[in-house]
C-alpha cells in the first residue's frame, strides 16, 4: 500500500541531505585541519555543525507525522 509522498517530504529530505553534508563538513574540518586554531575558523566550524544539525532536525519529525497519518 504505497502512499504518494506528500512535496513538502521531498523539501525536507532535501534539506535533511544538505544538513548532512554541512555537519560533516563542519567535523572533518574540526577534526582534520588546523583552522579551528583562530577565532574565524572557530566560527566558521561551529556555524557549519550548527546550520547542519538545525536542517537535519525537520525530517524525522516530518516521517513521524506522515506515519501517524497513514495509520489512521
Amino acid at each position: 500500500m504505497a502512499q504518494a509522498q506528500h512535496p513538502i517530504i521531498k523539501v525536507f529530505k532535501i534539506l535533511h541531505i544538505i544538513g548532512l553534508v554541512l555537519f560533516l563538513a563542519g567535523t572533518i574540518s574540526l577534526f582534520m585541519t588546523d583552522i579551528g586554531q583562530n577565532v574565524t575558523g572557530m566560527v566558521v566550524i561551529s556555524s557549519l555543525i550548527g546550520l547542519g544539525l538545525v536542517l537535519i532536525s525537520p525530517f524525522p519529525i516530518a516521517l513521524v507525522f506522515q506515519w501517524a497519518n497513514n495509520n489512521k
